[in-house]
């Protein structure tokens, strides 16, 4: 930074005489002063220059003075910001600080209280840079050996390698193979170890289940998440939950030790201010993302719309695909509160919920389980209300459970062609309020294609939604319901003011849906395994798409993973059900089997078998798909066996 620079000034201020009031006497102290008419035009000009201080009114056309500071610690930036405001209510004093200000300046401005200020923050005044010797390292060593990590990691070739190349550098390194074992060793003996790196999937606990717990009662424990290919959304909600360094396993060697280092030094270097003005940073850009679709691909079934309230709580979203069969969850959360801390539950409350929902798809299941662990975090001020569904769509049924939000809009089909709505009743206890776990409200619903359903936050009143579709009847005949979320909430926020976080969440079956495949559903019982290989075997005697391939091969790697599907997917369950479906081309054959379970990853050992004799019985599952087809691939609790003609 110039010398200059070092001594600017930015005023954000749309009243001119006010402008030129403060310039006159920031000017008089010697600074350069620049001028902002409103927030857009400030942001604009903080993407281009550094400044000493920030004086913001609150009450500008546009972009007001909240929304303004919240988008500058938004961008990462630490610059002291006075609020100057004749609006000096405590209340708004403490929506300021929440935003993200340092001081508070009422109007009208008196001299004595600008020179204070200026004396306060003069220490922020950046030095000149002392020359470096070109060798000079950015970051301050360390004394590795006085730092203890616990190394989670299942394979034992990485691990081993992992553990080595820590104490090569001097770290004293313990190793655990999965995250139970971790967490158990770390909440015994948690003063004997600063550092925790962990693999992202590990059996138990996975390493983003540990992240949550350890962020949450021991946040001054630097954390590490790793995994063996990059992954975008994963690597972003570990960041969001509180990591202090995430990156795959190919960078691990090259950039573990420099991250360590810099994590450490960072730590050292915070100072209280800093430190509070990365937190609000931090839980603004975990608010800003807590609407998540959990499918990549475009969905045509599930349509989410937010209509955030600049100064409310981090009201959240979440939907999730369990396998390719149209088995799928939706979660919508409502914290207490509306302040910065309310989004910091809201993001805890994302983190637990990713690392539970899989193994707890069943909705009045998963509320128990969230409420549980909300329950250990012990913030009594604060409480979540939740509506969780699951959608199983290739059956039409759809289970929802709720705990102290509203219900939901259930839009029916009469027989004359026009619609009916039904409200389905919400209400229970809020999450994290109660120990009892039963205190939640369901029920069950067969929706049809062509039917909808509403799903919605308390910002939301389910009479608004009712009326604009009994006024627009042609809402509902869309051809897809993207985009149809937004368009009721605009609807309704023309007619009034927002008060609150708005969600809302609309699903819908198309009546005509293409899809390629042959498909067949069975509960969970060996007898529906031998009919649903017999249809298998039909299918693929007729369309003779085992050319090149023994066809009894290919047969019984189906039967392997339909065994595995109902034995370790769905556990047995008889009303569990298992989807198998069939893709034919002229250049392959897919099969798709799909369970209720939590899904796994393919075990590394498989890459290393050699040989096998299929012939033989038990425990050979995976290894004969793995053997038998061309291609293995796992999406959730969906395991798709690929087998290509022979050319």
């Amino acid at each position: 930074m110039s010398t200059s620079e070092s001594r600017s000034i930015l005023i954000v201020e749309d009243n001119p005489f006010n402008r030129k009031l403060l310039q006159t006497i920031l000017e008089q102290e010697g600074f350069v002063v620049e001028e902002c008419k409103n927030g857009k035009e400030a942001i604009e000009r903080l993407k281009e220059e550094n400044f000493y201080l920030i004086f913001t009114d609150l009450l500008m056309p546009g972009m007001d003075g909240f929304e303004t500071i919240r988008r500058i610690r938004d961008m990462g930036i630490a610059t002291p910001i006075v609020t100057t405001s004749s609006m000096n209510s405590k209340q708004d004093r403490q929506r300021c600080l929440e935003a993200g200000t340092d001081d508070f300046l009422p109007k009208p401005i008196q001299i004595a209280q600008i020179r204070e200020l200026l004396k306060k923050y003069e220490k922020n005044i950046p030095q000149p840079p002392m020359a470096k010797d070109d060798n000079e390292c950015t970051v301050h060593p360390i004394n590795a050996a006085s730092y203890r990590i616990l190394l989670v990691e299942e394979d034992e070739t990485v691990g081993s390698r992992y553990q080595q190349f820590l104490e090569k550098f001097g770290f004293r390194t313990i190793r655990v193979f999965h995250g139970d074992k971790a967490w158990e060793i770390f909440k015994l003996h948690n003063r004997d170890y600063d550092i925790i790196i962990s693999n992202v999937f590990t059996s138990g606990i996975d390493g983003l289940g540990l992240l949550v717990n350890i962020k949450r009662d021991y946040p001054d424990t630097l954390v590490f998440i790793y995994a063996a290919e990059h992954d975008t959304d994963m690597f972003q909600l570990a960041a969001r939950i509180g990591a202090d360094g995430v990156l795959t396993q190919a960078e691990f060697e090259s950039s573990m030790i420099a991250m360590i280092e810099s994590a450490i030094y960072r730590c050292a270097q915070k100072t209280s201010r800093s430190t509070a003005a990365n937190t609000v940073n931090q839980v603004r850009k975990a608010q800003a993302n807590l609407i998540r679709l959990g499918c990549t691909e475009p969905c045509n079934t599930i349509d989410i719309a937010y209509s955030q309230l600049t100064d409310a709580g981090g009201d959240v979203a979440a939907c999730r695909r369990f396998n390719l069969a149209g088995r799928c969850g939706v979660v919508l959360g409502d914290v207490s509160g509306h302040n910065v801390m309310s989004s910091y539950i809201s993001a805890i409350f994302l983190g637990i919920l990713s690392s539970v929902w899989n193994k707890h798809q069943h909705p009045s299941e998963l509320l128990r389980s969230v409420n549980a662990e909300l329950n250990k975090a012990d913030y009594a001020d604060y409480h979540l209300c939740v509506s969780a569904l699951l959608w199983d769509r290739r059956r039409g049924k759809v289970k929802i459970a709720t705990a102290g939000n509203p219900g939901a809009l259930w839009v029916k089909k009469k027989n004359n062609g026009d619609m009916d709505i039904e409200e389905l009743g919400g209400g229970g206890m809020c999450l994290g309020w109660v120990k009892e776990d039963f205190m939640f409200t369901d029920c069950e619903i067969e929706i049809k294609p062509g039917e909808f359903l509403f799903l919605f936050s308390d910002g939301i009143d389910s009479k608004n939604i009712i009326d604009i579709l009994n006024a627009d009847k042609e809402l509902l005949r869309r051809k897809t319901i993207k985009g149809i979320s937004q368009q009721i909430l605009d609807r309704i926020l023309a007619k009034q003011v927002q008060k609150d976080d708005m969600i809302l969440v609309t699903l819908s079956e198309p009546e005509t849906v293409q899809d390629a495949g042959l498909h067949y559903s069975f509960p969970s019982t060996f007898n529906g395994v031998d009919a649903a290989c017999q249809w298998a075997a039909e299918i693929i005697s007729s369309e003779k798409v085992s050319d090149g391939k023994d066809m009894i091969l290919v047969l019984l790697a189906i039967r392997e993973a339909l065994i595995n599907a109902i034995s370790y997917g769905n556990a047995s369950l008889p009303q569990s059900f298992v989807d198998l479906s069939l893709y034919v081309s002229p250049e392959e054959l897919r099969v798709d089997i799909s369970d209720e379970g939590p899904g796994f990853a393919l075990p590394a050992i498989l890459n290393k078998i050699e040989h096998i004799r299929v012939e033989q019985l038990g425990n050979r599952g995976l290894a004969v798909m793995n053997s038998v087809s061309d291609q293995v691939i796992v999406n959730g609790s969906t395991i798709s066996l690929i087998f290509r003609r022979n050319t």
